[in-house]
């Protein structure tokens, strides 16, 4: 299926936009309430403690105000037998606000820790609706990926990063042990070995490692790689690094690609296609998911309340499509795409201007903000923009 506007030029990314504008909409009426409820809970908490803070000021300042009246009027009088009796009424009040102060620290530890939890709640809540949607309606995203396997499991983690936001995925796959053969098929590379029964020769043989067993794997969305493989005992391990026609082969720590005559033995075009049939096993072999961490300018945008701020950078880049949708379609209140099949049929979609800012202004300012970054009001204009298609 191919994605066009009613012009019929293709989007700059084959996918059902209309679809993902729906849910980037949803996942905004969702979040925002969710980020706004921590927000007041911090205000909350935070008049709460200084008002402790502001009482435990006060009985300090009684108390330095009190010994500095005591001793004044002591002097005043001029005679040593008011010492005890000084004593007793300065170690009175010290003990008696001591325990008053001891108790509104007490209360202030529990509104902080009991603070932490319900921020922790409502933030892995934010991240749970937020999972399903960064992990590919991000448009233009640089990702990069890691995996590591063993004889047990393969894992690994996403990170992807576009104009200062940046986001983090765990990942779990199909439970069954990677090896190179299932990753990228039948793998041969080329080895010295001795042969001859009387005289012994070194000649080039080429090594079978499609069942060797994948230990680290490094891809990002340049199609640049790094792979480590090994043999079941754990003595032989191979390692291609590059990207494009450019890689370099290493058995063990020895770079084969350097050695000239093994060099020649290598299979370029080959190692040119593992890029693709890395990111075939990605996208077909991906269990689990869950987002884990989200930084705005490499700062924790959930714990420092900026996941509206992200959103925001999420709608400059739907709002270019947007600015496209309009200009290049026949009705400008309407954002509209057609999918076109093999077959050459062609089906319309779209979703009104109005409706979209009806959903959005009903969030509040947050959402009209959004709604003007994606140009769905008369006062919007879209701003140029760039963007690297993933």
């Amino acid at each position: 299926m191919k994605y066009i506007y009613q012009d019929s030029t293709e989007l700059p990314v084959q996918r059902d936009f209309i679809e993902d504008l729906k849910v980037f909409i949803d996942i905004t009426a969702r979040v925002i309430p969710l980020e706004n409820s921590i927000i007041e809970l911090k205000c909350k908490h935070k008049e709460e403690l200084h008002k402790l803070e502001s009482r435990i000021m006060g009985m300090n300042l009684f108390e330095e105000k009190l010994g500095i009246l005591v001793n004044k009027l002591a002097n005043d009088i001029g005679t040593e037998d008011l010492t005890s009796c000084i004593d007793a009424v300065l170690a009175t009040c010290s003990e008696n606000l001591g325990r008053k102060r001891e108790i509104l620290d007490i209360e202030a530890r529990k509104i902080e820790n009991g603070a932490s939890q319900e921020y922790q709640k409502t933030e892995s809540k934010v991240l749970e609706v937020l999972t399903p949607f960064l992990i590919s309606g991000i448009y233009g995203a640089e990702k990069r990926f890691e995996l590591s396997s063993s004889t047990n499991e393969v894992s690994g983690i996403m990170e992807g990063s576009i104009s200062g936001l940046q986001y983090y995925y765990k990942l779990w796959f199909t439970e069954e042990p990677l090896t190179v053969n299932r990753l990228i098929g039948n793998f041969n590379l080329p080895g010295w070995t001795k042969t001859g029964i009387l005289r012994k020769e070194e000649k080039i043989k080429m090594q079978d490692l499609s069942e060797f067993l994948v230990t680290s794997l490094e891809y990002d969305s340049e199609k640049n790689i790094r792979l480590v493989f090994e043999n079941k005992k754990s003595n032989r391990k191979f390692r291609i690094e590059g990207g494009g026609l450019n890689y370099f082969v290493y058995d063990d720590n020895r770079e084969i690609t350097a050695d000239k005559e093994l060099g020649d033995h290598i299979d370029m075009m080959s190692l040119a296609q593992i890029p693709e049939k890395v990111q075939d096993y990605l996208r077909a072999n991906i269990r689990n998911y869950a987002l884990s961490k989200i930084l705005l300018d490499e700062e924790d945008a959930i714990s420092t309340n900026q996941v509206f701020d992200c959103l925001k950078v999420v709608a400059e880049q739907y709002g270019v499509i947007v600015h496209e949708c309009l200009a290049k379609g026949h009705n400008k209140e309407e954002i509209t795409i057609k999918t076109e099949e093999a077959d050459g049929t062609r089906t319309e979609k779209y979703i009104s201007k109005s409706e979209i800012y009806t959903q959005l202004s009903e969030i509040g300012s947050e959402g009209i903000e959004i709604a003007e970054i994606l140009g769905v009001n008369s006062r919007s204009q879209i701003k140029e923009s760039k963007y690297l298609i993933v």
